[in-house]
């Protein structure tokens, strides 16, 4: 099935020229690699053949998501909305958005239903989920994506795709294209939610990376004790008053019993004390 984007409905001919044109002007000091391929893109007829240069174009490790990146992805949405496949075309751009949050869907030369599609942001929690893509060398065609979930480092991580079930820690899974929530959880750390898209033909690596909650627990030093009271020290320092008081009595009682009759004179008991 062949389409002329240009009399399509969507996009106009002049409109194009112009996005590829600014782009190219963007991309003459960086030499950005995607150009050629969009506008081989522009000048292809056959859908599919446009598809597959396109989603070459798309892939991020080619250089910064500017110049020709954000016009690729326009006319990959223009391209699957003309040929019926509007939920595709949805995926691809929440890719994109997420991957450039700072994208500015052209909402003069592209379809309405391009701009909707493009409204959806990254999911909290992205910066503990790395995310790398597997590019095929050439668009396969595959109807399918996979997920693969890692997580280097870390005691054994459940994942789980919200509505798909479970990932083994290493592997991966093949899903449709759609955006999916991924949840992984481990004994002794946070939790983790992030949501990612599926693209067909390429795989989308997560490498979680959760923040443990087990606290550094220092031993307790012991709290020496309180200074006593200068009241407690100044007696330490002298005699007990009161003991001396007693002693004394018992002495002079001691006397009476033993000493003498009645009439005799009283001896005396002299005490010392040394001086502390």
């Amino acid at each position: 099935m062949t389409h002329d984007i240009a009399r399509g409905g969507g996009l106009r001919l002049s409109g194009l020229v112009l996005l590829l044109g600014v782009a190219g002007a963007a991309s003459l000091s960086g030499q950005d690699p995607r150009e050629a391929a969009v506008q081989r893109a522009f000048n292809e007829f056959d859908a599919a053949r446009r598809v597959q240069l396109l989603v070459s174009a798309l892939n991020p490790t080619l250089g910064p998501l500017r110049g020709a990146w954000p016009v690729a992805v326009q006319l990959l949405a223009q391209t699957l909305i003309e040929d019926g496949k509007d939920s595709l075309a949805a995926v691809w751009l929440r890719w994109a958005v997420r991957q450039a949050p700072d994208l500015q869907p052209d909402t003069l030369q592209f379809l309405p239903r391009v701009v909707t599609a493009a409204s959806q942001t990254g999911s909290p929690g992205d910066s503990a989920a790395a995310t790398t893509w597997q590019w095929p060398a050439q668009e396969t065609g595959a109807s399918q994506g996979t997920l693969r979930a890692t997580a280097p480092g870390l005691v054994p991580v459940k994942v789980e795709v919200k509505g798909v079930g479970p990932i083994a820690l290493g592997g991966s899974i093949p899903l449709n294209p759609g955006s999916y929530e991924i949840n992984a959880s481990a004994s002794g750390y946070d939790s983790l939610r992030a949501t990612r898209e599926v693209l067909p033909g390429i795989t989308t690596v997560l490498e979680f990376h959760l923040r443990s909650t087990l606290a550094q627990v220092t031993p307790e030093q012991p709290t020496p004790p309180a200074p006593p009271s200068p009241e407690v020290q100044k007696k330490k320092k002298g005699f007990p008053v009161l003991l001396v008081g007693v002693g004394a009595a018992a002495v002079g009682g001691a006397v009476l019993l033993l000493g003498g009759h009645k009439g005799a004179t009283q001896g005396g008991i002299t005490i010392t004390f040394p001086n502390p």
